[in-house]
């Protein structure tokens, strides 16, 4: 594994367990607010979110200046999209669909600068904000996490959590579902709950930060209880679905349960 952890990742570590939000919506205003929320992370999603990267140049801005750590779900694991989301300003990117050790070095590679790896010379943001000291400095703060999320990412977990440059890894819960041939939902499923304690223990074992998305509040707790180090409590679209239902419950007085799609 990498020699050495960023502080960002001990200090998540150290904590009772990091909260983040995920955003799916390219909309700069829920970004501002998600940041000054009092989470300790927040995730703008280039693979599955309504967004693409011109979105992401928009709302960067919304969110500099304050503590919050900012990730990116890149759509793929390719050197182009690692690249333009850490030259945009993340702190770090999540890589899904990793499977080997081999895929999680060319995503660790594409995060950094040489001799660690090949990232490409070109942080706007950061040397806008921060000038060319950023490159002295990149390389040690910078946050890789690979997803795992298929049943070939479950069995080569502990080469992938040992695999240098990894800071963590992350699970998307519905693909791990889908990956291991498991109803999705069924959290409780002794094969998922097995991978899950896999993923766990050769995090843990490694030195790195396991993270879930969680998809509410009180799964990202479970996920937090049960050894996670950073979860998300649901995204901008959740909880917006959620506060809108809520508040026609409540004005036409019925106590029909509030449904979630969960994203």
């Amino acid at each position: 594994m990498s020699l050495h952890v960023p502080e960002v990742i001990q200090q998540w570590q150290r904590g009772p367990g990091a909260l983040g939000v995920w955003c799916n919506l390219p909309e700069l205003h829920m970004a501002e607010t998600a940041a000054r929320s009092g989470a300790q992370w927040l995730c703008f999603d280039l693979q599955h979110g309504l967004m693409d990267y011109s979105d992401l140049l928009r709302l960067m801005p919304a969110v500099t200046g304050t503590d919050i750590t900012v990730l990116v779900r890149v759509a793929m694991n390719s050197p182009d999209q690692i690249g333009r989301a850490l030259d945009a300003g993340a702190d770090g990117v999540i890589v899904p669909m990793v499977n080997s050790a081999e895929e999680a070095a060319a995503a660790a590679a594409a995060c950094r600068y040489p001799p660690a790896g090949n990232r490409s010379c070109g942080p706007m943001r950061h040397a806008m904000l921060e000038g060319l000291a950023y490159l002295g400095s990149a390389n040690d703060r910078v946050l890789c996490f690979p997803m795992i999320e298929t049943r070939e990412g479950v069995e080569n977990v502990e080469a992938i959590a040992n695999t240098a440059g990894v800071t963590g890894l992350f699970v998307g819960p519905m693909d791990l579902c889908f990956g291991l041939g498991v109803p999705p939902g069924d959290f409780n499923n002794q094969t998922f709950t097995d991978a899950v304690g896999d993923i766990l223990r050769c995090s843990h074992s490694a030195g790195i930060a396991p993270g879930m998305f969680g998809y509410t509040a009180e799964l990202a707790r479970a996920a937090l209880d049960e050894g996670f180090v950073f979860a998300s409590i649901g995204s901008d679209i959740s909880f917006y679905r959620a506060g809108l239902q809520q508040a026609m419950r409540a004005a036409a007085g019925t106590d029909a349960d509030v449904k979630s799609a969960g994203y």
